[in-house]
């Protein structure tokens, strides 16, 4: 059962994924009325790349930046019910703050917020583009990529690749949670990510037009199957590549072309739903 703040005629104070312009502004983007900029007091912490907002007022004086977003009258409790299906009643649980003196705003507030927590002590502003799996990460996969050569004398290049390609998925895995789900089911999580028209585009762009099959390495009966017309299979396709890198332990030579290729199309197909990500964004004004 989905929680909801006990008042939606409120306005929605953002601070993190629901921000205009982050991963998660996209759920909520069609029922915003208005957005304003807008410091209050807390601060700011983070768990596993989830931000959370404490109360408690920063030592170093400064507040925490975020988005004052009112809905669309009528269209309250479907907004609200849009950022209650990521699953906030483990992480977060709903609060009224004082915007200003006459202002009241819903938030949400960190549950345990210090537990496995990190303060961000010196910003007062979270943004989704610092995410370093968003970031250095593609970085480091890219340089792997570009200095891979295959060799028949050694493993080592496949089991770079093997490398690559599971910390390809971790920053998948964070994308999804952060867009579409805090659960713990990482595929059905990631399953999403075959719905959006980005993944779709990305395979025609990217990937060779000639069928790819792959064997379940537990299951040699069971077969998957890369084709551009149908992404929820692409999707499976990969991610029965990454399972089979993980299982197989020491990979056969064969396996490098499998690899290279997966890693080299997914990461720029990654690379397209991030850069589109960011784009989703309403105009911002200052408060008061």
């Amino acid at each position: 059962m989905l929680i909801l703040p006990s008042n939606l005629s409120l306005p929605f104070f953002a601070y993190g994924l629901f921000k205009s312009g982050q991963l998660g502004f996209f759920r909520i983007q069609d029922f915003v009325s208005d957005i304003c900029e807008i410091e209050i007091q807390g601060q700011l912490r983070e768990r596993d790349g989830i931000p959370l907002f404490d109360q408690t007022p920063n030592r170093y004086g400064n507040g925490v930046n975020g988005h004052l977003i009112v809905f669309q009258e009528g269209q309250e409790e479907r907004a609200y019910k849009r950022i209650a299906e990521i699953e906030p009643k483990k992480i977060y649980s709903w609060a009224e703050i004082g915007v200003t003196s006459n202002v009241r705003a819903n938030v949400l507030i960190g549950k345990k917020v210090k537990r496995g927590s990190d303060l961000l002590e010196y910003t007062s502003n979270w943004d989704g583009k610092q995410d370093p799996f968003f970031s250095e990460a593609l970085e480091e996969i890219e340089t792997i990529l570009a200095t891979s050569e295959h060799s028949f004398e050694s493993y080592k290049p496949i089991f770079r690749l093997q490398m690559a390609y599971g910390l390809l998925w971790t920053a998948l895995e964070r994308y999804a949670g952060l867009r579409y789900h805090f659960g713990e089911n990482a595929m059905l999580k990631v399953g999403n990510i075959a719905n959006e028209e980005i993944f779709s585009t990305g395979l025609r762009k990217y990937v060779d037009k000639r069928n790819r099959t792959i064997y379940r390495t537990d299951d040699p009966g069971e077969k998957y199957i890369l084709s551009v017309d149908n992404p929820k299979k692409a999707l499976h396709y990969y991610y029965a590549v990454r399972s089979n890198a993980i299982h197989r332990g020491k990979a056969v030579h064969r396996d490098y072309e499998t690899l290279y290729l997966s890693l080299k199309e997914l990461l720029a197909i990654f690379k397209d739903l991030l850069n589109d990500a960011w784009l989703v964004h309403k105009e911002v004004r200052k408060c008061f």
